[in-house]
């Protein structure tokens, strides 16, 4: 058979220009019948259909699926040999793409690194030959598709392989051609998919813009449904909505807004989070979240109600002060100071006030905010006793294996009480002020290195990180951590821990 194939290829090599005739015709529909035949039969007639399909775009129909019936073969030889020849019947005929894409977005889903290695080439070589539509190929396949492999690997593709193109390769219009066709299908894909595209997306050179920063936030808005609010019980929805925003805080300036997620979150959400079935650590995640929209929110409706809400709840994590008995002497429990929680509410009704002055000295507040400033001169002194140890704590030696957790985990917990003085001194001012920058304590431990090194400051918000969960006052460390911490003889830092990289891929000390 391997000599008939030859005399094939005589016969079409002979007849290179005249191949409408009946001769050269039947001489490739045979080599294409050869394709069903043994191991050598079919890697000899692929290279000859490869080499001649130009000349027959009447049977190019014929010619794709002889060469993705190779692409099933048992042998993997044959299927990277077949998949490596696809380029040559696009460049054969352009109206063979879309087919050709979608089969090679399916052969994405091989368990063969080296399979797939030659898959994405090959699709690598097509898009060189046709960008646009090579990319159309691709999302059309994830649209269509209902494997989650295959969309998976499809966007990862995308992201890794053609978003990172220099101008060269992905000139504006390709480029303005790949962000249209990503926006089309967005809001069709589910969560995960969704994330993918809004990160491909902002690393686009076109996407740099304010506007289309902007419209990226607008895209993550849509996707979360706030218009409908939330019910007060669906976790599950809250928690999407939590990862959408937490994806949209890299986006965010002062001049990209994050008005609607605020508002959103005053309006449904942190009044419930106390009552929702959550660990210590997902409730202050929702906080979190909260605390690194609030700078970049401008001016909202119903702000008296609004920021009422925030405060109502940050109230209910501020112990009152002991009262003093008749005989002049005061309880000696020790208030649970949930510093972490604190801060995050603090912060939030700190950065808002900034917008709305009037709010603490509104007289219909008047004995609130009396309440309201005991309790922060009570917590301010807890705050002051537990940062002189902290830092003394920080000065001094630490022993055992985990010396670095350790520091880690005083620093984080020491950034979290002089950021509560700090917001502490503003609130209780007469009348407010609003002028000190916080440095959230989940900001980058080197950051928080710098910034204890030079004593009190305290200043911008980190939007990518979380700190170290700390224990509670009089117990252990939290036990939801992923990691455990041995006990720190030494010192127990504040309640309400601070999670380093919990959200947002986040991981733990």
């Amino acid at each position: 058979m391997v000599d008939r194939i030859y005399d094939l290829y005589n016969v079409l090599n002979d007849k290179n220009g005249t191949n409408n005739s009946s001769e050269a015709l039947d001489a490739y529909k045979n080599l294409i019948e050869a394709i069903k035949q043994g191991p050598q039969e079919k890697k000899l007639a692929l290279q000859f259909i490869a080499k001649f399909c130009k000349n027959f775009p009447a049977e190019m129909t014929k010619t794709i699926e002889a060469v993705i019936d190779l692409c099933e073969d048992e042998d993997i030889i044959i299927r990277k040999l077949a998949i490596k020849e696809f380029p040559t019947l696009v460049r054969a005929s352009n109206d063979t793409l879309p087919r050709v894409i979608g089969v090679l977005i399916q052969l994405l889903q091989s368990n063969d690194t080296t399979e797939v290695t030659q898959v994405q080439n090959s699709i690598m070589t097509i898009y060189h030959i046709n960008p646009k539509e090579t990319i159309s190929g691709i999302l059309s396949a994830i649209q269509r598709s209902q494997e989650d492999l295959l969309r998976k690997r499809a966007l990862r593709f995308i992201c890794s392989r053609i978003a990172t193109l220099d101008e060269t390769d992905l000139p504006k219009d390709i480029e303005e051609h790949l962000i249209k066709t990503c926006k089309d299908i967005a809001l069709e894909l589910d969560a995960e998919e969704f994330v993918t595209i809004i990160k491909l997306l902002s690393t686009l050179r076109s996407m740099q813009t304010l506007i289309a920063r902007q419209e990226l936030v607008n895209m993550i808005i849509s996707q979360c449904h706030l218009e409908q609010g939330w019910n007060g019980v669906d976790t599950d929805r809250l928690s999407l909505v939590a990862t959408f925003m937490g994806h949209a805080m890299s986006l965010l300036s002062k001049n990209v807004h994050s008005t609607k997620f605020v508002v959103f979150m005053l309006d449904y959400v942190i009044e419930h989070i106390d009552k929702l079935p959550l660990s210590s650590d997902d409730k202050l995640d929702l906080f979190r979240i909260l605390a690194e929209m609030c700078p970049f929110c401008t001016e909202f409706d119903r702000p008296k109600e609004r920021l009422a809400k925030l405060f109502n709840v940050l109230m209910t994590f501020l112990p009152e002060p002991p009262v003093e008995s008749e005989a002049g002497t005061t309880t000696d429990a020790t208030p649970d100071f949930q510093f972490s929680f604190i801060e995050c509410l603090s912060y939030g009704l700190h950065q808002l006030s900034r917008k709305y002055p009037d709010f603490l000295i509104a007289e219909e507040n008047e004995e609130r905010v009396k309440d309201f400033r005991l309790r922060l001169r009570y917590l301010y002194r807890g705050a002051s006793s537990y940062t002189t140890q902290l830092k003394n704590a920080l000065n001094g030696k630490v022993e055992g294996e985990d010396q670095e957790e350790q520091k880690k985990t005083r620093l984080i917990a020491y950034k979290i009480c002089s950021n509560v003085q700090i917001m502490i001194r503003d609130l209780c001012r007469s009348p407010p002020s609003f002028k000190s920058n916080i440095i959230l304590s989940w900001k980058p431990t080197e950051e928080l290195k710098r910034s204890h090194s030079e004593s009190e400051g305290g200043s911008t918000t980190n939007k990518n990180g979380t700190g170290t969960n700390t224990s509670t006052v009089t117990g252990p460390a939290n036990a939801t951590n992923k990691r455990a911490r041995p006990e720190k003889p030494l010192y127990r830092p504040p309640s309400g821990g601070a999670q380093k990289n919990r959200r947002g891929g986040y991981q733990r000390y």
